[in-house]
């Protein structure tokens, strides 16, 4: 009988906090992708840099200074794809958020 009870009241209370719980989800997922795209950054500057000061693993013929710096470039624009999409969950987010307003939902 407790364990119902304490179903029910766990149903009751997910139901009331779904409307929250979305836009919740859709922050930490944003926050989730500008997280990932400090990390990407930060190996591009690490990539550049070694590259630039010739640190780091390099192999004879394939991996000069020029193809380094491609590689770092790479990585950059891998961050600011992500720095996009976190752009676009917050905004999508926010659009969640004034809809359900506008509806009355809240």
């Amino acid at each position: 009988m407790n364990k119902i009870i304490l179903g029910a009241s766990v149903v009751a209370m997910l139901t009331l906090t779904q409307t929250s719980f979305g836009q919740a989800v859709q922050e930490a997922k944003a926050e989730k992708k500008e997280q990932k795209a400090e990390k990407k950054a930060a190996k591009a500057n690490e990539l550049r840099s070694n590259a630039a000061t010739g640190k780091g693993l390099e192999i004879a013929g394939v991996s000069d200074a020029h193809t380094r710096k491609a590689k770092a470039d790479r990585k950059m624009k891998h961050a600011h794809k992500k720095e996009l999409k976190s752009e676009a969950k917050e905004l999508k987010a926010a659009a969640k958020d004034r809809t359900k307003k506008a509806d009355g939902v809240d």
